[in-house]
């Protein structure tokens, strides 16, 4: 699956995001001041990722949120940005001994990030705060 980034890039705009880089195979955006969350074409244009700049973590085309309770959301890619301004989707950090290791999306109704704590984690979570809502 191909991402429209033009369309992203819109959108974004649409949503009052900050677009911090945009190019013909990527769209950076700002979802936070340190949380820049990348769409992006890639292998010669057959294939996409979500992820955030600087982490480890990412997604191929449709997103799905689960949780230990065996339900789950699935959501396009055209959708993210809108289900986090609403604050549906929400920004999980994995912090180890104060160091960031990974930034994630997750679902507010499918949150079990808990159970995979290993000594010396923090799990922070973050809502988008909409102030035009």
């Amino acid at each position: 699956m191909i991402y429209d980034l033009k369309l992203v890039a819109e959108l974004s705009k649409e949503l009052g995001f900050s677009i911090v880089d945009s190019s013909q195979t990527s769209v950076d955006i700002k979802i936070f001041e340190d949380a820049i969350l990348v769409f992006q074409n890639i292998d010669e244009q057959t294939d996409s990722l979500i992820g955030f700049s600087g982490t480890p973590w990412h997604e191929h085309g449709v997103l799905m949120f689960s949780g230990s309770d065996g339900c789950y959301t699935e959501l396009a890619y055209i959708d993210v940005l809108s289900e986090i301004k609403l604050g549906k989707v929400l920004v999980c950090e994995l912090f180890n001994h104060g160091v960031l290791k990974d930034r994630y999306l997750v679902h507010k109704n499918h949150i079990d990030e808990f159970e995979y704590m290993q000594s010396g984690d923090e799990i922070r979570i973050r809502q988008y705060i909409n102030d035009s809502l």
